[in-house]
């Protein structure tokens, strides 16, 4: 008996190592994850499935921290490839913990790694976290290279304090003649531009929270770190620009990043997570292109529509006008010259192209289709506007290939109310007589979440201070990260609900292969070859934004034998655009004595099976 009782402890004892074990091994989403965590999850992944993940090492920060991008389906080629970024301003920590949740989940499927590869970037500006993970909280995007940004001879001499020590870096309020703010007539919290139309008068200056470090008349205006690797990419890069970095590439992250892009050409789709949505909304247009715009020709395509002479130049005002008369809206967007330029193409690529914006929106209709299946809530506070010199715009404009953005989390609206009454005491109060402005909209959004879901514990009530060179002070606003990164207990939620969103998306990559072919005998061993290449997948290849730029590779179709004289066509012939669910023919008059070809695809992302055709006979 005494044996079977040790037995049986022995048992137990073996049964609880073994969940205490599964327990350390499993990748848990109870907490958001400095960078050492990141990189010990990915190491975890890696391990749990060694056959098919790798992973690799593509930066070290500036400040040190190592950067590593995991790659799911090494054992895969001729297939396609999705690069997931996240996080690249650094101060959304939720978009780390999406990318190590899809990383997760894709290696728990498998349902999506059968003919696709997966490259998962979950924090590529780890420098920057330290403002979430530190003491005091502050919204940090920059990395810690060392930038004099107020041009002296010091660095990083003047960044935040927390001068009330509450934990948070907020603002500083202070009544000043010259200001350009008042308090709102609706939310005492919220501090609003005055507005001159209105007979409003500013009353109030701002200030991030701090001191003037180094005497100069400033308020944090050098603080640590110098460059935000979240707009340090090519596509409407500003050099004079602070935290942008003096060229493209400049961040040893970034570098990183666009070195691997470039070393894997099989990548055929990119996402992002972050703070802008392209999968809720397109891509914005309206951005001004350097195109001469008093000699404007107007493609033969178009001209037909607007009535217009091809041959014809005209001014951007008369082309508004043909353009006015002919469509007066699209999709409810007012023709002016910056709608019109980016319809024309005129210049450099600075707005999606008419053609991609077919795609985007109708994903974006199913997206919102999908939340709503799901009972998520779409009426929330819009995402941020996508950044010049951010990875997704350089993405979609350089690479050429389709780029969806998707952010998490912003807080949700909050249901219409009827309007408080004020009384004849609150009328009179002094708070009142200030309050003269509507609120700004997003702030007020931000407060009833505030008060709805946290308590009211998101917001610094504002409270007199003493400061050293501003004297009689209110410090207060809303805490840092409210508006990006929801309660550690939601992060299951959000990713359960949204993420699978891009694996759909995942579904409808290119997906080219060679069809039928019809040969004709024309005699004297002549013959006439169609092959016909077919897109499978819903998604173009390239996109229009691609053939315009002549990025992706192009597919290429190879013919080869003996004695194989081209008459017509070439031997290596590229398919060019080719739409989803199309089919499109190639066309070859060729003399050869032999009786079989052989016909392939080249390229990173498709199938490279050698066909046979026959000749004759």
């Amino acid at each position: 008996m005494i044996k079977n009782v040790l037995r049986n402890l022995l048992i137990l004892a073996i049964l609880a190592v073994g969940v205490n074990l599964k327990a350390q091994n499993g990748l848990s989403f109870n907490k958001y994850k400095t960078n050492s965590e990141v990189q010990k999850s990915l190491t975890l992944l890696q391990q749990k499935s060694p056959s098919t993940t790798t992973l690799h090492k593509i930066a070290d920060s500036s400040g040190g921290e190592p950067v590593y991008v995991l790659e799911i389906g090494k054992e895969l080629k001729n297939v396609p490839a999705i690069f997931v970024g996240a996080n690249f301003e650094g101060k959304t920590p939720l978009s780390t913990e999406g990318a190590l949740y899809l990383a997760k989940m894709l290696l728990d499927s498998g349902n999506y790694t059968r003919k696709v590869k997966w490259m998962i970037l979950p924090l590529p500006n780890p420098d920057a976290t330290i403002g979430y993970f530190s003491n005091v909280k502050w919204e940090r995007n920059v990395n810690d290279a060392a930038v004099n940004d107020d041009k002296d001879d010091q660095l990083n001499e003047d960044g935040p304090e927390d001068l009330n020590g509450d934990g948070w870096i907020t603002q500083i309020r202070v009544e000043d003649p010259e200001g350009t703010y008042i308090i709102s007539d609706k939310d005492p919290r919220i501090m609003a531009k005055a507005d001159p139309a209105k007979g409003e008068r500013g009353k109030y200056k701002l200030y991030p929270e701090g001191i003037d470090n180094d005497s100069d008349g400033e308020i944090n205006e050098d603080g640590p770190g110098g460059i935000n690797p979240g707009i340090n990419f090519p596509h409407l890069f500003k050099s004079n620009t602070k935290e942008t970095g003096l060229w493209p590439g400049e961040a040893p992250e970034i570098y990183g990043v666009m070195k691997f892009i470039f070393d894997h050409p099989e990548i055929a789709m990119v996402y992002t997570l972050g703070t802008s949505d392209f999968c809720m909304a397109p891509p914005r247009g309206g951005r001004k292109g350097g195109a001469n715009m008093e000699s404007i020709k107007i493609p033969a395509r178009f001209a037909s529509r607007v009535g217009a002479d091809p041959d014809k130049t005209y001014s951007m005002k008369e082309v508004v006008e043909l353009f006015k008369t002919a469509m007066p809206s699209r999709g409810g967007q007012e023709m002016n010259a910056e709608t019109v330029a980016g319809f024309l193409g005129l210049g450099a690529a600075v707005n999606p192209l008419e053609d991609d914006l077919k795609f985007y929106t109708d994903l974006s209709d199913k997206y919102k289709a999908y939340l709503k299946a799901k009972g998520f809530s779409t009426d929330r506070l819009a995402a941020d506007p996508d950044k010049d010199g951010s990875f997704e715009l350089w993405a979609y404009y350089h690479l050429g290939v389709p780029s969806f953005s998707m952010n998490l989390f912003t807080p949700t609206k909050p249901a219409e109310q009827k309007p408080k009454e004020m009384g004849p005491r609150e009328m009179g109060s002094r708070e009142s007589v200030l309050r003269t402005s509507d609120p700004d909209e997003r702030e007020k959004t931000i407060l009833a979440y505030i008060d709805r879901k946290l308590n009211g514990s998101g917001f610094a009530k504002w409270q007199p201070y003493i400061h050293p060179t501003l004297g009689k002070v209110e410090i207060g606003g809303i805490a840092p990260f409210v508006t990006s990164t929801p309660p550690v207990a939601q992060i299951d939620s959000l990713c359960k609900t949204e993420l699978p969103w891009l694996l759909t998306l995942s579904k409808k990559l290119p997906e080219i292969q060679l069809m039928k072919e019809v040969v004709t005998d024309l005699g004297a061993g002549v013959y006439r070859l169609e092959l016909f290449v077919e897109n499978k997948g819903v998604l173009p290849y390239p996109t229009a934004m691609g053939a315009k730029n002549k990025q992706p590779a192009p597919v290429v179709v190879i013919l080869e034998g003996e004695n194989l004289q081209f008459l017509e066509g070439y031997a290596r012939t590229p398919v060019g655009e080719i739409g989803g669910n199309q089919v499109k023919k190639l066309t070859w008059t060729i003399k050869t004595d032999k009786k079989v070809l052989k016909v392939h695809i080249e390229s990173p992302l498709f199938d490279a099976t050698v066909k046979q055709i026959k000749i004759g006979g």
